[in-house]
């Protein structure tokens, strides 16, 4: 799939936040137009890894601008579902250098950016969970597909490659502090389960899915 970056920020050149910050947030957007030179804040690299899994999200993050130009205490004010893409935007806004002793940095300003990840030409047609082809759990419910929520007490986050014979492979999870063993049980009930595209779907077909595994109460 084809893909694009939207690296939403304040300055001439990048697209604005528009609606999408408060007015006392849009008050202290970021001076990109001191920045040191446009190439130290290119966009980030879209990870391998995510381009091949088809993720997509909107990562929101924070920073501020030390005295000496360069971007201090990032970190991510609303995640994206996925470590991944959100690790990258970190990365992404750490190179970012600004000419020193800037006034719209002092008294330590936090400044917001956003990052859009998304493929320009549409969503793919992903691979559906035959139904009930899950095996019986003691600890699990059932497989929430497209649920991208984060990991917690209710539920592990999955992302997966599905095999010409319809089986999980290359799961990767998204723990997000949950416990190991939680994780790991969670993957092998996702590989008895088995997916299928929608021979009547219309679209570009993928082999990546993604959803959560969800425990009992």
């Amino acid at each position: 799939m084809n893909k694009k970056l939207i690296f939403v920020g304040a300055a001439a050149g990048l697209l604005g936040l528009l609606n999408l910050m408060s007015h006392a947030e849009q008050r202290s957007q970021a001076p990109f137009n001191a920045l040191l030179t446009p190439a130290t804040c290119a966009q980030p690299q879209w990870p391998k890894e995510a381009q091949r899994y088809e993720i997509e999200g909107v990562t929101t993050i924070r920073f501020q601008i030390g005295a000496d130009g360069k971007v201090v205490h990032p970190e991510v004010s609303q995640g994206s579902g996925w470590q991944i893409l959100d690790d990258a935007a970190i990365r992404g806004i750490s190179r970012c250098v600004f000419q020193p002793n800037l006034d719209e940095a002092k008294n330590g300003a936090s400044f917001p950016m956003q990052f859009v990840w998304q493929f320009s030409d549409g969503p793919a047609v992903r691979p559906l969970l035959v139904a009930d082809s899950c095996q019986p759990s003691a600890r699990f419910q059932a497989f929430k597909e497209f649920d991208r929520r984060p990991s917690g007490s209710d539920g592990i986050l999955l992302r997966f490659l599905v095999s010409s014979d319809g089986a999980p492979i290359r799961v990767i999870a998204e723990s997000n502090g949950q416990a190991p063993d939680v994780v790991q049980q969670a993957e092998a009930y996702l590989q008895t389960c088995r997916f299928a595209i929608d021979p009547q779907a219309v679209g570009q077909h993928t082999d990546t899915a993604f959803g959560r595994v969800l425990l009992k109460p």
